[in-house]
């Protein structure tokens, strides 16, 4: 589901430097391109990420980003956090439980 993925695109920024196109693909098992509009519709959505071609280069959000929660309203949260327990159940793993867990 593309709000998951854009979900779990978004927390990995949030706690990773910087990623790439192709790791972020694997990750979420599609196309290098899915994940380039994923990353448009995230910077339309106004998430001030840049991106660097080349050695070295990759995916970040801009330093000092923080999202502000309370743009985000009850509902909103709940949905957020119902797709990261989703993405759970995808991997088969807690990294987003755990993920949740560390930012409350």
């Amino acid at each position: 589901m593309k709000i998951d993925r854009l979900i779990g695109i978004l927390s990995i920024l949030l706690q990773e430097e910087k990623t790439t196109a192709p790791e972020l693909a694997e990750r979420f098992e599609v196309s290098r391109r899915t994940i380039n509009r994923d990353i448009e519709d995230l910077c339309k959505a106004g998430i001030p990420i840049k991106t660097a071609q080349g050695t070295g280069g990759g995916i970040s959000i801009m330093d000092g980003y923080r999202m502000d929660r309370t743009i985000l309203s009850s509902k909103d949260m709940q949905m957020i956090l119902a797709g990261l327990r989703s993405l759970d159940s995808v991997s088969g793993s807690r990294y987003y439980s755990q993920l949740m867990e560390e930012k409350s």
